[in-house]
């Protein structure tokens, strides 16, 4: 098929995307389509333009092409290229691939999935983080495994206990995301897609019911990205430095009318604030270091403060607590937690805090990839700092909660 052929074919899709697609609409007239030639896929995107290979094109029908190219916008909408950091690209595609089939098993009028796709049921409502580690771990078991399990596993195709189609088999001319650094694109340009993005995603909010499967990444999205540096002073300005009202300090506003009412004092001094750290997660040393300097730099705008770091895994590691204040600072400290290969025991630390001298008052900070439960009692007020997107929503219920990324 000629260019100008495949031109009109898209010209179609896109007038089609308008009545029944109306968010990959606005994605298909926004996002810049480039003919050239791919490496692996028909359709590929480094998430902010798309290119389409039109030799590849001709293996699909024009419901399949209609298919493709929502599944490739789909990919800059969630920006699946920015989002791979440090993953290994085929295993992060394949990922992306299995949520975005899945999103789109919920939707009507969107083509026909080519059956070369790769696609399964059991990991429907994850997102795609959640979704590689799990691929990432089946991985790691097979490689481990003999070379008759490995044909076994790659033949796989099957249902589970509920009928849900489950199949793993990924080839890798279907990689259709490219290998990007978030640095690569302007500020400019990103302002702009993060704008096309925003409006695409608020025309899919508007209709939950037909875009059910993509609430979890779609909220994964619009919570706005800000510093954990605002977040913390922020945290720690409004819950250690919170005021009280009293009568022992007289409201001096309106004494010289004779009223007589209660002023405000803050409700402690010092700010005193406890660090766990879980030094069985994936939270690097590096990581460890960067957010003590964040939590040092914000206390250091405090006149006093004390600062006590727990590291823990299954138990609180008393040997190598640590403690720095407003005399002596993070710097001056010996400081290094070895990494362990244990669990995780979150109760350990709060069964730990009750035979300590803690208020209810005093703030704890815990610095975790979050896997584990609590079902001992809070004993103060908690931030829990989580470096894994997929388990923040679990703390929600004990306190705040936010993301760990510097």
């Amino acid at each position: 098929m000629k260019t100008s052929s495949y031109e009109e074919l898209f010209q179609k899709v896109r007038i089609h995307f308008l009545f029944h697609h109306p968010f990959l609409s606005v994605l298909a007239l926004s996002i810049p389509t480039v003919f050239t030639t791919n490496a692996k896929s028909a359709f590929e995107t480094n998430g902010s333009a798309l290119e389409v290979d039109l030799q590849k094109l001709d293996r699909y029908s024009e419901d399949e092409l209609t298919y493709l190219y929502a599944h490739a916008l789909l990919h800059i909408v969630l920006k699946h290229p920015y989002r791979q950091k440090t993953r290994e690209l085929k295993l992060w595609n394949q990922s992306c691939d299995i949520v975005i089939n899945n999103i789109m098993a919920t939707f009507s009028d969107v083509g026909a999935m080519p059956e070369d796709e790769t696609f399964d049921e059991t990991l429907k409502d994850k997102c795609v983080e959640e979704v590689y580690e799990i691929l990432f771990k089946e991985q790691e078991e097979e490689n481990q495994g003999s070379s008759e399990e490995k044909e076994d596993n790659e033949a796989k195709v099957t249902s589970d206990e509920k009928g849900k189609l489950q199949a793993h088999i990924y080839d890798e001319s279907k990689q259709d995301i490219q290998e990007v650094a978030d640095e690569k694109t302007s500020s400019g340009e990103q302002e702009k897609l993060n704008g096309i993005i925003i409006q695409a995603l608020s025309i899919a909010q508007k209709n939950t019911t037909q875009y059910a499967g993509m609430l979890v990444e779609i909220d994964t999205l619009v919570k706005p990205e800000i510093s954990f540096y605002d977040v913390l002073k922020e945290y720690l300005v409004t819950s250690a430095f919170e005021k009280e009202t009293t009568f022992s300090k007289p409201n001096k506003r309106f004494a010289h009318m004779g009223l007589y009412l209660p002023g405000t004092k803050k409700k402690q001094e010092q700010l005193e604030v406890v660090v766990a750290l879980d030094s069985s997660s994936s939270v690097t040393m590096e990581e460890y270091k960067k957010f003590l300097g964040v939590i040092a730099e914000v206390c250091a705008g405090f006149y006093e403060y004390k600062i006590e770091v727990l590291p823990f895994d299954v138990d609180v590691k008393k040997e190598l607590i640590v403690s720095f204040d407003s005399f002596a600072s993070l710097d001056t400290i010996d400081f290094h937690i070895p990494k362990s290969d244990g669990g995780t025991n979150f109760d350990a630390v709060l069964r730990y805090l009750k035979t300590t001298e803690i208020r209810s008052d005093d703030l704890l900070l815990v610095l975790s990839d979050g896997e584990f439960e609590i079902s001992e009692h809070l004993v103060c007020q908690t931030l829990f700092v989580i470096n894994e997107k997929k388990n923040m929503r679990k703390f929600e219920q004990f306190g705040r909660v936010i993301e760990f990324s510097i």
